[in-house]
């Protein structure tokens, strides 16, 4: 926790704080000094450290779309790592997840897999979506797991948008 201008303030809420470090530097500092006996005043010639300012929502947005090309986030930052997803691939799955929240893909995810993401049909079809093997890998789906079943929801969701975009609503028999 950092104190700025007598207000406690979570690291987690100032992530994006660009003096964060310095300000939590600067207050130990000082209180160092002042347990031994010092006053914290700085010694000459030195400077006092920048208070952490936070940061408004604007620059928040901005600084978010500058390094990932979306805002808000359509996954968590730890998965965006994980999986070493793109800008592109980002934006392509806010574009997923608006598809993925219509009635038409609703209704197939219902008919196909009763809603079920971790589904597995005994014919050779999984996930959500129920698909194949090589429906799945052929649409980059390997990178998020072996089969459907195995990845996370959104990554059905974007491997689902990256099949409709190539041949539409064809592929599922539930419509």
């Amino acid at each position: 926790m950092i104190r700025t201008n007598s207000r406690r303030i979570a690291m987690g809420a100032t992530a994006l704080c660009f003096t964060g470090a310095v300000a939590v530097g600067a207050t130990a500092l000082s209180e160092s000094a002042s347990a031994a006996g010092n006053e914290s005043t700085p010694a000459a010639g030195s400077q006092a450290a920048p208070s952490a300012v936070p940061l408004t929502a604007a620059q928040i947005r901005a600084e978010t779309i500058k390094k990932y090309g979306v805002h808000p986030l359509p996954i968590s930052e730890r998965n965006i790592a994980k999986y070493n997803l793109s800008k592109k691939t980002l934006r392509d799955l806010v574009k997923a997840r608006k598809l993925a929240s219509t009635t038409k893909a609703k209704r197939i995810r219902k008919c196909e897999s009763g809603g079920n993401y971790k589904s597995i049909d005994s014919s050779g079809y999984y996930g959500a979506y129920q698909f194949d093997r090589g429906t799945w890998l052929s649409n980059g789906g390997g990178k998020y797991g072996r089969t459907a079943n195995k990845a996370p929801a959104w990554a059905q969701d974007l491997i689902m948008y990256k099949t409709y975009k190539a041949r539409g609503w064809s592929p599922w028999t539930c419509q």
